[in-house]
């Protein structure tokens, strides 16, 4: 294994004697498999409260559900869900079960996942609290690699919480480190980042294949590592009224509706090649979500090479060629489409999708210039 999370490097004398609240979920595992929860205990570190983010201590709550508190079964802890009719905030009375606030979640590398507003949310209530807060970093999945525009500030939301590129190319611990600091929060913040373990043996820039650990769904419809590989591109159409693939065995890599017909938008798109990326035409019966039961056309993103791919360009221009050719029936659902994008030129009709893209790579080179350093072994 050449890449694993923090929890095999801890510093335990930090949590020596306190009593600790773990943010974390049960796709938050050790190199064995082992959820962090017990392998936190097996150290002999003190938990007395579990907190949840969206979809739930489980993971497997849909995505925008809420979740009501709870108790562990496997170690009958309580568990505070802060994804439920409070989205916002732990509850006071908690704060007396607790001193040091641990937080151990699988990111995924991209600006939509909300897990890092829900870090950030607690970071600034420690803040507040005057708490010391310990983030157990792990790899990102998706590597260095940046894709899409920068988030517009007066776009920030749970799918967006700092002004980064769709796919970031930052760890948890980097991103709301990152995050933390465009808010000044930092100087008031004692936060800790322990560094995920990475071996000196691992490529330059690691990718998910390369942990040589299983994948865990870090949420129910990212069910493998291809759907995260286009999860960037594919996750925007959740702004529209096309399905994103969910309620069928392969979300974020099957988009369509039922007035679509694949083969028209690959001639559409000039039937163009993208690196990594294959496009084809496909027919799929949601089970659930958008067009649940009704035959949907579309286009399958296959992933050919998750080292070259970059599905968000891919996605806007397959999104661009649904607009062109059925500008009625397309439609958006624009506070959450402009939140997901970070922008609200493309929607409104003001910036062109090939504007976009340069746009969005003149800022990508820009933001890799001042991102923090990749941590581990060597700055990498």
């Amino acid at each position: 294994m050449q890449c694993l999370p923090a929890i095999h490097s801890l510093p335990l004398h930090l949590l020596q004697g306190r009593r600790c609240a773990l943010l974390t979920n049960d796709a938050a595992c050790d190199a064995a498999g082992v959820r962090c929860i017990e392998a936190l205990r097996e150290r002999g570190v003190e938990l007395t409260l579990l907190l949840s983010p969206e979809h739930g201590l489980s993971g497997m709550a849909q995505a925008g559900e809420a979740v009501g508190d709870g108790v562990d079964a496997a170690t009958g802890l309580p568990v505070a869900s802060l994804y439920g009719k409070d989205k916002r905030q732990i509850p006071s009375k908690l704060w007396n079960d607790f001193y040091i606030m641990l937080l151990d979640l699988p990111d995924v590398g991209v600006r939509y996942f909300t897990y890092a507003d829900t870090v950030l949310r607690v970071l600034e209530q420690c803040a507040s609290r005057g708490r010391p807060a310990i983030l157990l970093d792990r790899p990102n999945p998706l590597g260095r690699a940046l894709e899409g525009p920068v988030l517009e500030r007066p776009l920030a939301s749970e799918v967006g919480c700092a002004p980064v590129p769709v796919r970031h190319g930052m760890t948890l611990g980097e991103y709301v480190t990152f995050a933390a600091r465009e808010r000044g929060l930092l100087s008031s913040l004692d936060l800790t980042v322990v560094p995920p373990v990475i071996s000196p043996q691992a490529p330059p820039d690691p990718l998910f294949p390369d942990f040589g650990t299983p994948w865990r769904r870090p949420s129910p419809n990212l069910s493998s590592f291809p759907a995260l590989c286009c999860y960037p591109g594919t996750c925007l159409f959740e702004g529209t009224n096309l399905s994103e693939g969910r309620g069928t065995p392969t979300p974020f890599q099957v988009v369509g509706a039922p007035f679509l017909d694949g083969e028209e938008l690959l001639e559409a798109l000039g039937r163009r090649e993208y690196p990594g990326l294959r496009l084809r035409p496909v027919h799929f019966v949601p089970q659930a979500s958008k067009h649940q039961g009704v035959a949907c056309g579309g286009v399958e993103f296959q992933v050919t090479d998750p080292r070259e791919c970059r599905a968000f360009a891919a996605a806007l221009e397959v999104l661009e060629a649904v607009r062109l050719c059925h500008p009625r029936e397309l439609s958006f659902l624009p506070e959450h489409f402009d939140r997901l994008l970070g922008s609200r030129g493309y929607r409104l009709g003001r910036e062109s999708a090939s504007a976009l893209l340069a746009r969005a790579e003149r800022e990508c080179r820009a933001f890799a210039k001042g991102r923090p350093p990749c941590q581990g072994p060597g700055g990498r």
